[in-house]
């Protein structure tokens, strides 16, 4: 049978009046749930994205795309690197030492991660003059001759600390007994970052690179080297083909890698609202599926007739398939569209603000083609589910007792 009349019979069985209330009221109620939960998924995934996005700059700003880490880093390996990755867009390449160390201020102390790297990187890409919110990026102070270091403002609370203050470092890999006498490290407080990133704002601080060897005494060795790309999609990739020609012992990590944890809950974080929030929908469709058995029940005269008049079981079960489909899809489509536009706007004009407690200024949203199409088609597949079962229940009517039928 043609399908156009198929179509045509369900769009009019939708725009029917019904002679039950209760059904074109369970109908609205579908169609809104449905929009509802459409237009919270899109919502929220969005919003999580531009959390993710948000963090994931501030983290690659702070360390890198890719480190190459391991026993025997040093100076020799920069031009391996370089040649490898030559036809890479290289933003920077650096070396740097990390370890833990404690710093001492007037008998307080804190186990932080002391990062060595070269004041010239530290102020041109890794430490912005925004996020420095006391004195300067460049490991000096105009009161004192001695180095200086650059700790996170929660650690600068924690241990007291102002401008100008002297910090001792110690190696605590020095203390290998009772009466060991370590090397300390004097430096003054010479700035103060703030990046609201827990982790990095309390237990992190910075200083020139020679006087961390110093410390750790590896004189012309490094921790590790960081790379930036200008592009780090296919950083795997990048990835894979070092790990085939560097020698081996040595350790790449990408970012991901870096902060495995971090990026995984935020994952989770998303997959799991996914999963809650569709339940929004499938409730909706429970009501989607009671107003077509109710309009079957209402219709069933009409359903034996039109079985006379030559239309098979199949053809009937097509008509409230796509009768359902209608109903389903006008909520769907209206909750994503106007989900859409919302995140669009904010997108781009950032209309909504956020508290000054949080640590950027603006609800951060960024869309993917992929959520939406994961919602339409997480949608699309509840929808057909829930008229399933209507439709194969009218599509097992006899036409005598679908037409001899009282209601």
């Amino acid at each position: 049978m043609n399908n156009r009349l198929l179509n045509w019979i369900s769009y009019r069985y939708f725009r029917s009046k019904k002679q039950t209330g209760l059904i074109s009221f369970t109908s609205y109620v579908s169609i809104f749930g449905i929009a509802l939960g459409a237009f919270a998924l899109l919502i929220t995934l969005s919003i999580l994205n531009g959390f993710e996005s948000e963090i994931t700059a501030r983290v690659i700003d702070l360390e890198s795309h890719l480190r190459i880490s391991g026993p025997d880093i040093d100076s020799k390996l920069l031009p391996e690197l370089n040649n490898l990755l030559k036809e890479e867009d290289i933003d920077i390449i650096y070396p740097y030492t990390l370890k833990k160390s404690v710093l001492s201020n007037f008998g307080s102390d804190a186990i932080v991660r002391l990062k060595g790297i070269d004041s010239t990187v530290f102020q041109t890409k890794i430490m912005q003059k925004s996020a420095i919110i006391r004195g300067n990026n460049n490991f000096t102070a105009p009161t004192a001759d001695l180095p200086g270091i650059v700790v996170g403002y929660r650690l600068a609370d924690k241990l007291g600390l102002f401008l100008g203050d002297t910090i001792n470092v110690i190696n605590p890999l020095d203390i290998k007994s009772s009466y060991s006498i370590p090397f300390v490290g004097r430096f003054v407080l010479s700035g103060v970052f703030r990046l609201d990133l827990f982790d990095y704002d309390e237990n992190l601080a910075f200083v020139e690179i020679g006087e961390a060897q110093k410390i750790y005494k590896m004189p012309q060795q490094y921790s590790g080297i960081d790379i930036r790309f200008e592009n780090y999609k296919n950083i795997l990739q990048i990835k894979e083909r070092l790990s085939n020609n560097l020698k081996r012992g040595t350790v790449i990590s990408s970012w991901e890698d870096l902060h495995r944890d971090l990026f995984g809950a935020m994952k989770l974080e998303k997959y799991g609202s996914f999963l809650a929030l569709s339940f929004i929908i499938l409730i909706a469709i429970f009501n989607l599926s009671s107003s077509l058995v109710m309009l079957v029940m209402e219709k069933i005269r009409e359903i034996g007739m039109l079985q006379t008049l030559g239309m098979n079981n199949s053809h009937i079960k097509g008509i409230f398939l796509r009768l359902g489909f209608i109903t389903g899809s006008i909520g769907l489509l209206f909750g994503l569209s106007l989900a859409l536009i919302i995140c669009l706007l904010q997108q781009y004009y950032k209309f909504i603000p956020l508290p000054s407690v949080y640590f950027i200024p603006y609800l951060p949203v960024e869309l993917h083609v992929i959520d939406v199409a994961a919602i339409l088609t997480a949608g699309f597949i509840l929808i057909f589910f829930g008229t399933l079962y209507p439709a194969q229940r009218v599509g097992k009517l006899a036409p005598l007792e679908a037409i001899q039928y009282e209601k």
